[in-house]
């Protein structure tokens, strides 16, 4: 598949595909601006830029183009009313593709199996995805089932430690009732406990930048407590950039063996490893000083640290190097951080 196929299936798949969004698409932006320029003159792509909202629709012949050569992959987005077919006009439902077309691609940069026909039937078992992740859009993933209506969720990512339910923030808080995420959550496991996965479904929280950490954190659900905060709806929220660096972040959170193989090599370097079950800490260095690991950007670890933190007045912080700043922010500037590049974490976990 050249990059013309590509960003004609992206763009199909996500029903409207963000204009900001075609350089990372295909890997460069110039090429992006001269790709869709002969896109357009020729036919196959149209822009819209109603409500100042600026994305990419197919028009009907790269659809016809995608159906010819690839059926089994694109029936589902380009046949019938589904949502990807006919784009509607409506500024929360555009914003709502855009939210989840942003999944598509960032799960498709990082290596992950998006298509139909290169990943297995929905759902899938554990030794199907052990070799390799397969991310299900939220048309997959509810199979027509109106059981979870209203829920903010794009779809789930499935790994061999569990399936993680997927939500995209974009550059500000997303609405959000406890009692429909927490029916997404249930619905989700009990698709997969029969597929050899623990009973657990944990989240995902993709947000275009680093600055929406602080946000997530700090939220308090806003005035009408409608809005996204921490709570315990899952047990884990893990918060995810659009960044190339992620895929190191990613494949700790969900690659058991790696994150735990990772999580001891580090333990290597204390001088002093904390053995308590639920400790925060991973242990102390020379000084006595706590050491937190917090690369993954587990939401609710990241909040019971900062309080421990403040009540010990002491402590060191364990990060990527892209986290930095944002951690600053978050725990204070006068926090030490220890910080890691990704790329070395990437050459680690292929070694193992």
């Amino acid at each position: 598949m050249d990059k013309r196929e590509r960003f004609l299936c992206l763009t199909a798949i996500c029903g409207e595909l963000p204009c900001d969004l075609a350089g990372y698409a295909v890997g460069s932006s110039s090429y992006a601006a001269s790709l869709v320029t002969r896109l357009k003159r020729e036919g196959y792509l149209a822009v819209r830029k109603k409500d100042g909202i600026r994305g990419y629709v197919l028009k009907a012949k790269g659809k016809r183009e995608l159906l010819e050569k690839y059926p089994d992959d694109f029936s589902l987005f380009l046949t019938g009313s589904v949502e990807t077919n006919h784009v509607k006009s409506e500024p929360q439902k555009r914003l709502r593709l855009h939210r989840m077309g942003m999944a598509w691609v960032y799960f498709y940069r990082m290596g992950t199996r998006i298509f139909v026909t290169e990943k297995p039937d929905f759902p899938p078992s554990v030794h199907e995805v052990r070799k390799r992740m397969a991310y299900y859009g939220a048309m997959e993933l509810k199979g027509g089932s109106d059981k979870v209506k209203g829920s903010r969720a794009c779809g789930v990512l499935v790994s061999d430690k569990m399936p993680f339910v997927v939500y995209h923030s974009m550059e500000q808080l997303m609405k959000w009732a406890k009692k429909t995420e927490r029916s997404m959550r249930s619905y989700t496991e009990r698709l997969f406990v029969n597929r050899g996965f623990a009973y657990q479904a944990d989240a995902v929280m993709i947000g275009l930048s680093m600055k929406m950490l602080t946000v997530l954190l700090t939220s308090d659900g806003g005035i009408k407590k409608n809005l996204f905060q921490v709570d315990d709806v899952y047990e884990h929220y893990y918060f995810v950039p659009m960044k190339e660096d992620s895929l190191a972040q990613l494949t700790l959170i969900t690659g058991e063996i790696a994150g735990q193989r990772f999580y001891d090599f580090l333990c290597q370097t204390l001088y002093r490893r904390e053995e308590k079950e639920y400790a925060r800490m991973a242990g102390y260095d020379e000084t006595g000083t706590p050491i937190y690991f917090c690369y993954e950007l587990e939401l609710r670890s990241l909040m019971r640290i900062k309080q421990e933190m403040d009540w010990k007045g002491m402590g060191k912080i364990v990060c990527l190097d892209y986290q930095v700043e944002a951690l600053q922010n978050y725990f204070g500037k006068e926090v030490e951080v220890l910080a890691i590049l990704p790329e070395k974490v990437m050459e680690y976990i292929r070694e193992c």
